[in-house]
Order: C-alpha cells, then structure tokens, then sequence
C-alpha cells in the first residue's frame, strides 16, 4: 500500500513538473512573438513629451495620439492603405480562382504533357521571385497584351500600355496563377483535390453535370480549408510584399510597405518639428512605431478573427512543417 502510494506521489510530482515547464515554455515562446506588438503599442501612444523617459518604453506616463496623426500624414495613409487593399483583396480573388482551377486540373485531369506542367508548377515555388523580376518589369513598362497592340496601332494609336504605379501589376499576373507564391497555391489546390473522393464527381456526372458545373457546384464548396488557407496566405503576402511593391511603384501613392521604408526620410523632409523644436531620435521612434502599427494593424486583426479557421484550414490543407 505504502509502495502504491509513493508511486502516485511521483506520477503527481512528475505531472507537475511537466506542466510547470510547459507553462514557462508557452510563456517564453509567447514572449518572443507578442513582444514587437507590445514595444510598437507602447511607443506608439505616449505622447511626445515623454518620449525621453526609459520607462515610457514598457509603461507611458502619458498618452497621446499625436504619433499617429504624424504616421497618418507621413504615410499618406489613407490612399496609401487604399491602393494596398486595392491589390490584396483583388489579387486574393484572382489567385483563388486561378489557382483553383490550375489546382483541380492538375489533380483530376490526364493529359499530354501534365508532368511538365507540374515541373514548371514545382519551379516557380523554387526560382526566387527577383530573378523574374527585371523581365516582369520591362513587360508592365511596355505592356502590350502579347503583342496584340502593336498590331492594332494604326486603330488604337500606340502599341503597349504603361501599367507600372498601378494595381495590375499585381491583379494580372495572379488572374493567370502566376501571383506571388501562385505554384504553392495550386500545389495546396492539387493536393487537397487528390483527397477526395471521384465518387462526387461521378454522381455529378449522373445528375448531368458539365465538367465546370462538378468543379463549381461540387468540388469547390468541398475545398473550404484549402480556399481559407490561400486566402489568409495571399492576403497577408500581398499587403505585406516589399520587394516587388518597390520596384513596380516608383511615383505617386505606393503602398504601406514601400511607404513604411521611406518613413524616416519623408519624416525629416517634410520639416516636421513639436513645438518649433526639431524631432529628436526618441520622438522618430514614437512615430515609426506608430506607422508600423498602422500598417499591421488590418492583417492582424483579420487573423484574430479568422484565427481558429485559419488553424484547422491549415491542418486539413496538409501544410506542415
């Protein structure tokens, strides 16, 4: 008896201990991700007058709003965050169709060169996207739909389109599965459709479905975990691309990320001072920190709302790792 009770002791100290170290590594692992968030929110709201205060970095003993009034006018936020929502939400839609479609034909479908076809899928998620970038550019410079311009310019009157500083320099490419990360999207796509059963497809067929209508009216509505993974991922890519943000959009409004980069050159250009005093560095942070909290602040909000989804999407998508 006494033997059995020692046992349980151990077995409840053992449990404890686990658990104690689990809770302190889930802290510490929250810590790391939570704390750039927190060091952003913190600085962002103190007012300025505080901003040499080392204790206003965890704790400000005064608050303001004044940062991001600053980072609203610095960013030019609002055509700014305009034309940023203008290509994610459009290129999100383009790339769920496309990438659907790519992705189901590639799953259901037998024909003549499919294995080239998914080589060339596997390399445009290998080949890192800066090598294509130069010939992308040249083609929204002088954008002529293949060449079909140059044949119509004595109707039209010119033979390409400048698409450069515009939204199409995303929505275009990624309504032809070739967005950013398109091959991923497709593979997600294809492997999610091999999962399923071709019995669906076979009682669409009785019923006297055409080969769209069993895509759209059967094998879509089935692939929810694999629309909301695309399109959380694309989103989040699309507003938060840099790299070919800032080659593609070189005059005019840009969007957050290029915007964001320039912050602290716009800030010292536009003469900006507090009280007729110039900014100091501690006050640039305060409104750095608030720009960067505006620009993440629409993802992050989308997550915390579309999180639990999101989470089973993936599990069921087969991202791993």
């Amino acid at each position: 008896m006494a033997k059995t009770n020692s046992l349980v002791v151990k077995r409840r100290a053992t449990k404890s201990v686990v658990s104690v170290f689990r809770f302190l590594f889930l802290l510490g692992m929250c810590y790391l991700f939570l704390f750039p968030i927190f060091y952003m929110f913190s600085v962002a709201i103190a007012d300025p007058s505080v901003a040499n205060d080392p204790l206003s970095i965890w704790i400000p003993s005064k608050l303001s709003l004044y940062p991001f009034k600053i980072a609203v006018e610095v960013l030019d936020y609002y055509k700014s965050v305009f034309l940023t929502s203008r290509i994610a939400v459009f290129s999100t839609i383009c790339t769920l169709l496309s990438c659907s479609l790519a992705g189901y034909g590639i799953s259901r479908f037998e024909f003549l060169g499919k294995k080239l076809v998914l080589t060339i899928v596997f390399l445009t998620i290998i080949v890192p996207p800066q090598v294509l970038l130069t010939s992308q550019y040249i083609n929204f410079r002088y954008f002529d739909f293949g060449g079909l311009l140059k044949l119509l310019k004595p109707v039209i009157g010119k033979d390409s389109i400048y698409l450069l500083d515009s939204a199409w320099t995303f929505i275009l490419p990624s309504l032809f599965a070739n967005g950013l990360r398109g091959g991923l999207f497709i593979y997600i796509f294809k492997q999610f459709f091999d999962g399923l059963p071709k019995e669906l497809e076979e009682a669409g067929r009785i019923d006297g479905c055409g080969t769209f209508g069993i895509f759209w009216k059967i094998m879509l509505p089935q692939a929810v975990p694999a629309i909301v993974t695309v399109l959380l991922f694309s989103f989040v890519w699309h507003w938060n691309d840099y790299y070919s943000s800032s080659v593609f959009f070189t005059s005019g409004t840009k969007p957050l990320q290029v915007m964001l980069n320039g912050f602290s050159v716009a800030l010292s250009q536009g003469g900006y001072t507090i009280g007729g005093v110039e900014i100091s560095k501690y006050e640039e942070r305060m409104f750095t920190m608030a720009g960067a909290l505006l620009t993440v602040l629409p993802p992050l909000i989308i997550y915390v709302i579309a999180q639990r989804k999101f989470t089973e999407s993936v599990e069921r998508s087969g991202i791993v790792g």
